[in-house]
């Protein structure tokens, strides 16, 4: 059976960042967590692995790549396997046999006798250790024997004396044949899987390369469109095997990464500094500088993912949907990086070359934090450049600066999710059997209280704690949305739940006793507050529907990267790379209310995960679900609006929100944008305020509503005229206060010196003066002063040749503030400065007088 691949982002599984092998998506199966609807699958994963990505630009290293796979849940086997593997290599795709080796693992003897019943020479089976040939699928989980299959590109050398796993110039690996008999656990050790199961991976490129006679990956009509334009980009005659290793390199890598970074994209990673954005932006920026080394300074990524795009989306329809989304990410990234790129090399070379001065191999963690913190330079690709110089990095030291960094940033919270309260550990009873999908008020049982994490006696009125019950209705913070509040109570007292957490496996109360005494082992009945709970389940429905008309309205790109769902509001942050037109959110707001006032059923069932996926419900990286998920679907069957992978609770039909109103759109970071709003209650109080605010502004404008925005226009434009009639006053008066002050102007030799108080002006009107004054006497020291609410203002100015002859602004303004109570400054040529005591201006301006005169004098 052949089936679809998954995507590149592992959904369901934040083991790993990406998808990096084919059986990745059959993880259920191989476990015995899921019963596989076929025993026998085949499929095409696209898989993007980041080890080799410094490699890059070499004739065969790769991080994105599409792995064909066949697949057996507890079917065929070992000895099957090999057969049809063998078949398909020499009869289907007629390889010869002189030009294939095997290798298996040092202990599989049943390995080895299957091929060898096949006629394979013994010189061509080679038997390794655990590290090369004993596979695993990462640090947990499926793992087992595999047998490699090479291709030798010079089987006329013979086969005796041969090590393909480490003669990569003579040997290509074409297939892996892992046979999945083991389950390693977290503490490395191994049991047998309840079927064995088979897992073969065959990389396509590869075997492109094989049959179409090339010795590299980057010469397979694969990689053929995307180089010759990587070429054309650089100018040269890469094609015709002219130009130089480090210019090969780098349009190989170029051509590699825009390839891998179209897929990531289109996959919905968007460049960031954490988990899988920072390995999409680590790539690019590598892309980009090796192009810049060979003197490429124009943009060119964009250029290389539409050709990338032309060439995958036969197989990947949704990289041409997004065609307009993966151009933008990748171009403005390339754009962001290149503005820091100059930079950041040239404080790199200057760090190598200081360290090399000194005699010195290394790089301290801390500088190479430095370049990545203030310009954006990766560590990989610092150390990569580094190394070209024989320095090294310390990696340890960057990522001791990285965590410092992050430490200062990090809010931390009561409990984790994932954290088991060690308080717990003894507690053997059944606790904390969630029932809040359907009840709001349950009996239970204490079954333990905690202060501060440990274990508690009774409890009583004023006490602070947290309580673990048998069964809860109390819906614990998740998926965004807060915990529930509400009262326990029992006969011997009351507890009010001001919150509601996940510890591990514990739903934990945190109570604050209102009367009586509360003990482990009471009997309790458990009420969550319905108003609380329905504003929370109405905004948590609302951010569905809106996560619907988003991806209907912008685009399939847009994913869900967080939110809040709170009882007040709501926030939703998601995918998407520049702010949306107010067209769009109107457009988006519309239907979502359409769909309020359509009074949907919103219904959720139990399911397993692959079915769920399979029918188009959308699950979110980075959560982890297992064998069996909840899926919410808003809408009939089949027609639904919205379908998605769910633990929180909701409203039973869409009418119930009874509006959603958008208040605000802004940015999160690079890529990512929040919406804020309301539903429900706060929705109908919000324009209840609004309309409010409305009318109290209608009625200090003497009109309407309706009207007010009308009147508002008037008034403004009425305002505009009155500014522009004061500035022509104004201009008038200080033409005509200028002319006064020219005839008051005192001279010595040929300065002419202005010291004056100028009424109803200010600072500003004080510079327009002096400025005036200045251009008209030429060579002069202008000293005003001017009062406003007690607060004296001195602006003195300095013609250059006098500021040249000794007189300084700056000095004599601060001399003449200082006699104010006051003080400031300046340039020679211009300074000002302020006072408190108005009763000195004239004993001020004298002295000011009085330093210019002797300065000039002088």
């Amino acid at each position: 059976m052949q089936l679809p691949a998954w995507p590149l982002i592992p959904v369901g599984d934040p083991t790993t960042l990406f998808t990096t092998a084919g059986m990745q998506q059959f993880k259920p199966y191989f476990t015995g967590l899921e019963v596989p609807e076929h025993k026998r699958v085949t499929t095409i994963q696209p898989c993007f692995r980041t080890p080799d990505i410094e490699e890059v630009g070499d004739l065969s290293h790769l991080t994105a790549f599409e792995m064909m796979g066949n697949f057996s849940f507890g079917d065929y086997f070992k000895s099957e396997i090999i057969t049809w593997a063998y078949e398909l290599l020499t009869k289907i795709y007629r390889i010869p046999n002189q030009n294939l080796h095997f290798s298996i693992f040092s202990e599989d003897e049943e390995a080895y006798d299957a091929w060898r019943s096949l006629g394979i020479e013994d010189a061509q089976i080679h038997r390794y250790g655990q590290d090369e040939n004993y596979w695993f699928s990462g640090p947990t989980g499926p793992c087992g024997p595999d047998s490699e299959i090479f291709f030798d590109f010079t089987p006329d050398k013979g086969p005796e004396n041969t090590d393909p796993a480490k003669q990569s110039d003579r040997f290509l690996e074409i297939w892996n044949l892992v046979f999945m008999q083991n389950l390693r656990d977290e503490n490395g050790s191994f049991s047998e899987l309840p079927k064995k199961n088979i897992d073969t991976g065959s990389g396509l490129e590869r075997i492109a390369a094989v049959l179409q006679g090339k010795k590299s990956v980057f010469e397979t009509d694969i990689f053929l469109p995307i180089l010759k334009e990587a070429s054309e980009i650089l100018g040269n005659e890469h094609m015709e095997g002219t130009t130089s290793a480090t210019t090969d390199y780098a349009i190989r890598a170029m051509s590699e990464h825009s390839r891998a970074a179209t897929l990531l994209t289109g996959d919905g990673v968007v460049p960031s500094n954490e988990g899988r954005g920072y390995v999409l932006r680590r790539i690019i920026r590598r892309a980009i500088y090796l192009a810049r080394r060979e003197g490429l300074n124009e943009p060119f990524l964009p250029r290389l993912a539409e050709i990338s795009i032309n060439k995958l989306s036969p197989t990947y329809p949704h990289l041409n949907e997004n065609l307009e989304f993966i151009m933008q990410a990748i171009g403005s990234e390339e754009d962001r990086f290149s503005r820091t790129l100059s930079a950041a090399s040239q404080r790199l070379d200057r760090l190598i070359n200081r360290e090399q001065a000194a005699g010195s191999s290394n790089l301290s963690g801390e500088i190479a934090f430095e370049l990545y913190d203030t310009y954006g330079l990766p560590l990989e690709l610092t150390s990569e450049i580094a190394k070209t110089q024989g320095i090294q990095v310390d990696a340890l030291g960057f990522q001791t600066a990285l965590e410092d960094q992050r430490k200062r940033a990090r809010q931390a919270a009561h409990f984790s999710d994932s954290e088991t309260l060690p308080a717990l550990s003894s507690l053997t009873q059944e606790h904390s059997t969630f029932t809040g999908y359907t009840h709001l008020e349950e009996d239970a049982e204490i079954a333990t209280i905690l202060k501060n994490g440990e274990n508690s006696g009774p409890v009583t009125a004023g006490e602070d704690c947290e309580i673990i019950l048998s069964t809860t209705p109390f819906y614990p913070e998740g998926g965004g949305q807060i915990g529930d509040r509400g009262i326990i109570s029992s006969p011997q007292g009351v507890l009010e739940i001001k919150d509601t957490q996940q510890a591990g496996n514990a739903i934990v109360h945190q109570a604050h006793v209102i009367k009586g005494e509360i003990s482990s082992g009471s009997s309790v009945v458990a009420t969550v507050d319905q108003t609380h709970r329905f504003a929370a389940a109405s905004n948590h429905t609302a951010t569905h529907l809106l996560h619907s008309a988003l991806r209907d309205v912008l685009g399939s790109h847009v994913r869900q990267q967080g939110s809040l769902v709170s009882a007040e509001r709501f926030r939703f942050d998601f995918t998407h790379l520049e702010k949306i037109p107010e067209a769009a959110l109107a457009e988006v707001q519309q239907l979502v209310n359409s769909k309020v006032r359509d009074n949907l059923e919103v219904a959720w069932r139990n399911s397993s995960y692959q079915e769920a996926v399979s029918e188009g419900a959308l699950a979110f990286f980075g959560d982890k679900y297992g064998a069996e998920v909840r899926v919410v679907e808003i809408g009939p069957p089949g027609e639904s609006f919205s379908m998605e992978l769910c633990g929180g609770t909701h409203v039973d039909f869409t009418g119930r929100l009874g509006f959603v109103q958008i208040l605000r759109e802004t940015s999160v970071a690079a890529g990512s944008r929040r919406l804020e709003a309301l539903s429900g209650f706060s929705a109908e109080n919000y324009f209840s305020e609004q309309i409010k605010t409305l009318q109290n502004i209608a009625n200090a404008l003497s009109t309407t509503p309706a009207e007010s925005e009308k009147r508002i226009h008037i008034l403004l434009e009425e305002l505009t005229d009155l500014r522009e009639q004061t500035k022509k006053f104004e201009r008038a008066r200080a033409s005509t206060q200028t002319e006064e002050l020219k005839k008051s102007a005192e001279k010595i030799g040929e300065t002419f010196i202005i010291n004056a108080v100028v009424q109803d002006t200010d600072q500003a009107g004080l510079k327009v003066i002096a400025d005036q004054l200045r251009s008209d006497l030429k060579q002069t020291v202008v000293l005003l002063a001017t009062v406003r609410n007690g607060q004296v203002s001195f602006l003195c100015t300095v013609s250059h040749e006098l500021v040249e002859q000794g007189l300084n602004a700056g000095d004599i303004v601060r001399s003449v503030a200082k006699i104010a109570g006051g003080g400031g400054g300046g340039r020679p040529e211009l300074a000002e400065a302020g006072g408190g005591d108005a009763s000195q201006l004239t004993n001020a301006l004298k002295h000011g007088k009085d330093l210019i005169t002797e300065t000039l004098n002088k």
